[in-house]
């Protein structure tokens, strides 16, 4: 009995260590099966920067783990830890191409250009299509508008003409009959009007650089040309009435206006209009500026007594739209204003003063600016030019060519509109000496004209326009002299956009030289000389500046009638005298 349960003891026994064996290797296996595998065990998914897990694949797979580092002093899990969870795949998102941009025949070079550069600085969004079809086109066609391009019908200065219509000018263009004579246009205009009008009949192409002097050669001639290219050598024709040269043009009403269009693709026109850094037009208004340059003003003697018979303002009636609608107006006023100047006589002498109370002509013309080179400013003495200082700086007018002192005098002008910087200078040369601004008193500037010279270049060379004027012998004739010549142009050498001869009480003729208009003498604006036509001829030069650059001159003309009052002159009286100017101009 004792040996049989000795014998079921060592049985027992012999199971208890095979259970205990057993269970642990299942608590082994537990813990084993509940712990994370190795880190080589847990396959990599793809990644562009090769970190595998946790990084973003290049199939657009994301790995992500809620597995965190333990904490040396953390606890053990109580829990299994969660699986490792993966986004569902997806299909791949393809890289879109760039569009393509190209442009039509007939787009202007500059709109070309910018389309190329949103390309260039855009490459990620746009390419450039050197051919072949594009996603998005510059064209003429209708579409999104990218921009207006306006241009002028324009034939050289010398020419009498003023005006034509569309219908002349779309008539000459797909006939070759044109009453202006030979057309010559530039590559790039020839290009966008035969989109528009079809291939002309007959027509001659020059560069661009080349233009004007092709038309001047060929006279008469006529060109279509954009209007931020004009030249002051070529005259704007008026188109039914219109011309782009007047800022208040409604450019609805105007024919020359072409309509620059992207069409293609909706997104692709759209990403183009978003990036489009300009231009979005070749005419905008505000970088254009017009000056008018005026002659001779003396308010006295004859003009005088019917300002006072009729009224103050009566002398300017026909000017006065001219004068006021300039962004920069200028008088050349050779006569002081005094408190004790008498009443006027209609005869009267040569010393001249102006009653207080015929400013108000200057302000009601809107002038801006008073040119004091006359050599009668001191005729009444040398206070009441100051008191005429008094009155010009009271009302908000700038004065130039004279002054309260020399150092005053030799001082320019200097206005900036619309970005446009514009300076004043002007000199007399005749005298008399006491009409001379000296050190300490008051007068005209003196023509030392190597100062002049360098005062021109040094404003050119600070972005200036210049304006000079020379109170010059007067010449009674319309042709200048050799030496007017040969002076006029030294100043138009040393860097001056226009010289204007602020000395002519009779009309004289034009020329270009160096770059620069320059007019001899522009005949009296407000002044009494009725004896002879070329004194009672008064030229107003308007100066269309646009971006920095003289554009246009355009010139208005009148005719002095009753010793004061400048009309403007009728079609044929206008013909008959630009004639006469043109070929004393040697043109």
């Amino acid at each position: 009995m004792s040996g049989q349960l000795t014998a079921d003891a060592g049985k027992l026994s012999s199971m208890l260590m095979t259970n205990r064996r057993f269970f642990k290797i299942l608590v082994i296996l537990f813990i084993t099966a509940c712990s994370r595998p190795p880190a080589a065990l847990i396959p990599e998914l793809p990644s562009p920067s090769g970190r595998g897990v946790g990084g973003e694949g290049e199939e657009g797979v994301r790995v992500s783990s809620t597995i965190q580092p333990a904490s040396p002093t953390a606890a053990p899990p109580l829990t299994p830890p969660m699986p490792i969870e993966t986004d569902p795949p997806s299909l791949p998102s393809p890289t879109p191409s760039p569009w393509r941009v190209g442009a039509a025949q007939g787009v202007p070079a500059e709109l070309v250009f910018s389309a190329r550069q949103v390309a260039n600085q855009q490459p990620t969004l746009f390419t450039w299509a050197n051919e072949g079809p594009a996603d998005v086109t510059l064209t003429l066609a209708a579409g999104a508008k990218v921009a207006e391009w306006v241009y002028a019908v324009a034939v050289p200065f010398a020419t009498v003409t003023d005006d034509t219509t569309l219908a002349e000018v779309i008539t000459a263009w797909q006939t070759g009959a044109s009453p202006l004579g030979i057309r010559v246009v530039d590559r790039s205009t020839l290009a966008l009007f035969s989109q528009l009008w079809g291939p002309p009949a007959a027509i001659e192409v020059a560069d661009k650089t080349e233009l004007a002097a092709r038309l001047w050669s060929a006279r008469p001639a006529w060109t279509l040309l954009p209007f931020h290219q004009l030249t002051p050598d070529l005259k704007v024709l008026r188109l039914d009435g219109l011309t782009p040269l007047e800022p208040t043009l409604d450019l609805a009403a105007y024919p020359l206006v072409a309509t620059i269009s992207a069409v293609g693709e909706p997104a692709a026109v759209s990403a183009l209009l978003a990036a489009w850094p300009g231009p979005t037009t070749n005419r905008d208004t505000r970088l254009l500026t017009r000056v008018a340059m005026t002659g001779v003003t003396a308010l006295s003697r004859a003009t005088a007594y019917q300002m006072e018979l009729q009224s103050v303002t009566t002398p300017g009636a026909a000017v006065a739209p001219l004068l006021t609608a300039a962004d920069i107006a200028h008088v050349s006023n050779e006569v002081s204003f005094a408190p004790n100047c008498p009443y006027p006589s209609p005869i009267g002498d040569p010393i001249f003063c102006s009653r207080d109370p015929y400013f108000q002509l200057l302000t009601s013309l809107g002038v801006d600016v008073v040119e004091l080179t006359g050599n009668h400013v001191n005729d009444w003495g040398a206070a009441n030019l100051l008191h005429s200082l008094d009155l010009y700086d009271a009302a908000g007018m700038l004065h130039f060519g004279g002054g309260r002192d020399l150092a005053d005098a030799e001082r320019p002008a200097l206005f900036v509109h619309n970005g446009n910087r514009i300076a004043f200078l002007g000199c007399n040369p005749v005298g008399p000496y006491a009409a001379w601004a000296t050190a300490a008193s008051p007068g005209a500037r003196p023509c030392d004209y190597d100062a002049f010279f360098n005062q021109i270049a040094a404003l050119r060379a600070e972005g200036y326009l210049v304006m000079a004027t020379l109170q010059y012998w007067e010449i009674y004739d319309y042709a200048p002299t050799l030496q007017q010549q040969a002076d006029f142009r030294a100043v138009a050498a040393a860097g001056a956009t226009a010289v204007s001869g602020s000395q002519g009480h009779h009309a004289q003729g034009f020329d270009f030289y160096n770059g620069a208009f320059i007019h001899y003498g522009l005949g009296n604006l407000f002044f009494d000389q009725m004896d002879i036509l070329g004194t009672r001829q008064s030229f107003m030069d308007s100066y269309v500046i646009y971006d920095g650059r003289v554009l246009s001159v355009d010139l208005f003309i009148g005719l002095i009638e009753n010793y004061c009052c400048p009309r403007l002159l009728t079609a044929a009286e206008r013909a008959d005298l630009l004639q006469i100017l043109f070929r004393a101009s040697g043109w």
